[in-house]
């Protein structure tokens, strides 16, 4: 879904037309962000940012593609992430979101499929795994607030030829969504989707500096 050179990068990344690289990085973890500068290096502009706190560094229009794999469901509040992600979306542009299927959760929740919370899973390691659960509707109520249009939306299926190594694993997914995508555009005409910053936590913005390579 979208996608081209000098755009789409990696986890909420996008294409940046200005002076910085190509491609432009953002994750919360400053462990990520230090492995994503070591490998990456010149290639992308990476900083530790939280999608819950305005993009302070980024003009308005100032990317071509907007790309969060996975991502959006563990924010606090994606009434206002989302209106800030089309400030900075160029016109033309395009928002690419994925994250577990709204079917998915509630087959692993429970409850009713029109239930929204937050839901908690004990993972290995003594790991809490925290995330938003909300039905299709809330999905694209959400996204029609923030001024933005559904392009296309993709359900994600395991390939056959995962039947040959991994058939056990393949049955699940090849009959139960576990994930689903959503390629959004600005809406013409839709108002000025700037959130109210005072609703927004303050932060401090730095830029970053390349990672050193070893010798």
């Amino acid at each position: 879904m979208g996608g081209a050179r000098k755009r789409a990068v990696l986890r909420g990344w996008a294409g940046y037309r200005g002076e910085l690289p190509p491609g432009v990085g953002a994750d919360q973890s400053a462990d990520m962000v230090r492995l994503a500068r070591e490998r990456l290096c010149s290639l992308a502009h990476i900083r530790r940012h939280d999608l819950d706190e305005p993009l302070t560094w980024a003009g308005d229009a100032s990317f071509d593609i907007v790309l969060l794999a996975l991502v959006l469901h563990y924010t606090h509040d994606r009434v206002r992430t989302l209106p800030e992600l089309a400030r900075v979306l160029r016109p033309g542009g395009r928002i690419i979101i994925s994250t577990s299927h709204p079917t998915a959760d509630w087959l692993t929740d429970g409850g009713s499929y029109f239930d929204a919370r937050h839901v908690e899973e004990s993972w290995s390691g003594c790991m809490t795994h925290r995330y938003w659960r909300q039905p299709l509707e809330a999905w694209f109520a959400e996204f029609t607030s923030a001024g933005l249009a559904v392009d296309r939306i993709i359900e994600h299926q395991p390939a056959h030829s995962m039947t040959r190594h991994h058939p056990t694993e393949y049955e699940k997914p090849a009959h139960q969504p576990g994930f689903i995508a959503f390629q959004l555009h600005k809406q013409p005409g839709a108002p000025d989707p700037r959130p109210d910053q005072s609703r927004f936590p303050a932060s401090e913005c730095r830029p970053c500096k390349p990672a050193r390579r070893s010798s």
